[in-house]
């Protein structure tokens, strides 16, 4: 067991509460609102593979509720793409000097969330343009290479998947698929370019308790907690984070 004081723990449990609530209640959203908060305390790359490992086995929790579900011929489509775009990341992820890690993971948790926020924020919400299926390939490339170097591949892919006028069911179940599929083969090249090591797996398999914990409050809290005050705070502090980051020298 990785020797870690007190406040570290307790960072590490609230991410890995913070990994099954956010993937059981909207299926995305991990990393622009946790990995910031984690490379406070820690190295860019032990945030990086810690909460690639927690959000992993709290889709493993998920697997009964999202089987099947998801929009088959939409995922086969981008999946090709995601796993590219996931080995080029990780390639940049194990090349990058920390400091400028830290710039690359502030800047596009900070991009993400400033659309995620304008999106709240926005009086009206338009239909977004059809974007050509044909694009999915693209679409997953990117979604593929904002994973392995910020945890947000999941907000890149869901603006391609909302303008398919997919159902919500539907939309959070393929992207669950997606990286339920994807992610081991991201956890084993973080482990070969020294991303994710035995001290990552001991601090996930730790936080275990608090994964089941997060999954059980996420799914209780889905259908009660409004859901644009909830956004707001998440990207209140992943935009605090992201700026905090970027501020690290």
């Amino acid at each position: 067991m990785p020797a870690h004081t007190a406040l570290e723990w307790g960072i590490i449990f609230a991410a890995a509460f913070g990994s099954g609530f956010l993937v059981r209640t909207f299926g995305m959203g991990v990393g622009i609102a946790l990995t910031p908060l984690l490379t406070l305390a820690f190295s860019a790359r032990f945030s990086l593979g810690l909460i690639a490992f927690t959000s992993f086995l709290a889709s493993l929790g998920m697997a009964r509720d999202m089987w099947r579900l998801w929009h088959a011929r939409t995922m086969l489509l981008v999946f090709p793409g995601t796993v590219a775009g996931i080995l080029g990341g990780t390639w940049l992820v194990a090349r990058l000097p920390e400091s400028q890690l830290r710039a690359v993971i502030g800047v596009l948790c900070l991009l993400f969330a400033l659309h995620r926020l304008y999106a709240e924020l926005a009086r009206s919400s338009p239909e977004p343009p059809r974007i050509p299926l044909w694009l999915g390939a693209l679409a997953g490339g990117l979604s593929g290479l904002s994973s392995a170097l910020a945890n947000s591949g999941a907000v890149v892919l869901s603006l391609f998947l909302h303008s398919q006028n997919l159902s919500k069911t539907t939309l959070v179940a393929t992207l669950w698929a997606l990286y339920f599929f994807v992610n081991p083969i991201k956890l084993l090249a973080y482990w070969q370019a020294d991303v994710i090591g035995a001290g990552t797996l001991w601090a996930g398999a730790a936080g275990l308790p608090f994964i089941w914990l997060g999954l059980r409050t996420g799914a209780w809290t889905h259908n009660r907690l409004p859901l644009r005050a909830f956004n707001l705070i998440i990207l209140a502090i992943a935009l605090a984070g992201s700026i905090r980051l970027l501020a690290i020298r």
